[in-house]
């Protein structure tokens, strides 16, 4: 279809990339590193519409333009549910979970290892760590072209303002956190808004930085048998856990468009 000559429509449109989108059975993207960039031409799997709605990985399609005015950062993690062989047989697991354990050591089989050397399946504790690790030690960096616009700030500077909210509570394993109040008042306004020009690349950079143990590591077994570092986001995001983690980033405001 053709389009139509000098003659553009404005609308609301965000864009977001994924830094990790897994189940915590080994299923990922690829394993989560730092530095990571986001919204470049990697190669993606067939899941492409749950990783990314920018098609083009790193640039805006056919010369158009997106106006940025808000930034977002979504964070997401699950513990497992884990189904008992037989009622009854564990008290702290229902029939209707989403996992079922084939024999005793099935599930930790999976990360190569046995409980207590790293590769235990994960528990409330877990998903907490992972919500605090993610809002201190993953720092954001997000611009256009050659630029940073917003230089190495903590995913706690960027709201999601949406979805799920909650907290502990009592000892219910259904914990959902939320960055951010699960509304649209609780998100990050630019001061000034970020220009995203025709042909120029989005420039967005993940970092992470693991809580300093001060050579202690060993002494406070901060460090599993298997080498991973509890104190470390990029360890508890690439372990697998059965830990549900999704972890996306989003530029949002006025997208100029081609009309047909």
């Amino acid at each position: 279809m053709s389009k139509l000559t000098n003659v553009r429509e404005r609308v609301h449109q965000p864009f977001y990339d994924t830094l990790i989108r897994t189940s915590g059975l080994g299923g990922t993207i690829q394993p989560v590193g730092s530095p990571t960039n986001l919204f470049t031409n990697r190669a993606r799997a067939d899941e492409i519409v749950a990783l990314t709605n920018l098609d083009n990985g790193s640039t805006l399609p056919s010369d158009q333009s997106h106006v940025t005015l808000a930034l977002r950062c979504f964070t997401w993690f699950r513990n497992p549910q884990i189904r008992s062989a037989a009622p009854g047989a564990n008290v702290q697991v229902n029939n209707n979970g989403d996992y079922s354990q084939a024999g005793a050591a099935a599930f930790w089989a999976l990360g190569g290892g046995l409980p207590g050397d790293g590769s235990s399946i994960g528990s409330i504790q877990d998903v907490y760590r992972l919500h605090w690790q993610s809002m201190e030690q993953l720092h954001w960096s997000y611009g256009t072209g050659e630029k940073f616009s917003i230089t190495n700030m903590a995913t706690k500077y960027f709201p999601d303002g949406g979805g799920l909210s909650g907290d502990m509570g009592g000892t219910s394993d259904l914990i959902h956190w939320q960055n951010g109040t699960p509304d649209h008042t609780a998100i990050l306004r630019l001061a000034r808004a970020i220009l995203l020009p025709p042909r120029q690349n989005v420039k967005c950079v993940a970092n992470i930085s693991a809580l300093p143990a001060g050579g202690q590591a060993a002494a406070v077994g901060a460090v599993t048998a298997i080498g991973r570092n509890m104190l470390s986001l990029v360890d508890n995001l690439n372990a697998v856990d059965g830990i549900a983690k999704v972890i996306q980033f989003c530029f949002d405001g006025l997208f100029a468009r081609d009309v047909q």
